[in-house]
């Protein structure tokens, strides 16, 4: 199943040929999960998803406990009137004021398939920023939401140093760390 994010490196391309180098293991560990591509197409036990993104872990958080209630809510966002930049550009400045993570998590959805490219940029004052995507029609991934709430709804989600993440691992624990990217 794909990521219902789009995420610069994710491994959905790959999650096959990772997943035939994975040991067996009780819970797989993700010190850097981004979209949970991985993870999303492996079968193990239980699930510890972690990344430095606060934002990603609450929308992932919010979805896990708020299923499809939070999935109808985001629909909302999708729709022609909400397809310009403009109207982009407005949300945008709405995510960055937000202190409610419902609809936060909510508008980082919007902001990932209607921004360019599906990044996930923050400024050094740690402001969202990434410019419009120009896209004719973004597609709202409502069944890779729904079939995410169910895969994880006992999963863990943290936002913590991967040091610290790795530093509990116990026996039985696989971790899979996403590698660095090679130069060209």
């Amino acid at each position: 199943m794909r990521p219902f994010l789009k995420w610069a490196g994710g491994k959905y391309r790959l999650a096959e040929r990772i997943k035939a180098q994975l040991p067996s293991g009780k819970r797989l560990l993700e010190p850097f999960a981004g979209s949970c591509a991985l993870s999303l197409n492996t079968d193990y036990q239980t699930y510890w998803l972690n990344d430095i993104n606060v934002d990603l872990i609450n929308l992932y958080q919010v979805l896990q406990s708020e299923g499809t209630a939070f999935i109808k809510f985001c629909g909302k966002y999708f729709t022609q009137e909400n397809n310009t930049s403009e109207k982009y550009y407005e949300i945008r400045r709405q995510f960055n004021q937000e202190t409610d993570i419902f609809i936060k998590s909510a508008l980082f959805i919007y902001l990932n398939r209607h921004g360019y490219n599906g990044l996930s940029r923050y400024n050094a004052g740690g402001e969202f920023n990434v410019p419009f995507g120009k896209y004719a029609k973004p597609y709202f991934p409502e069944q890779e939401m729904i079939h995410f709430h169910t895969k994880f709804k006992n999963a863990k989600f943290t936002s913590i140093d991967f040091e610290t993440m790795m530093s509990k691992a116990r026996p039985g624990d696989l971790v899979y760390c996403d590698p660095p990217y090679e130069p060209l």
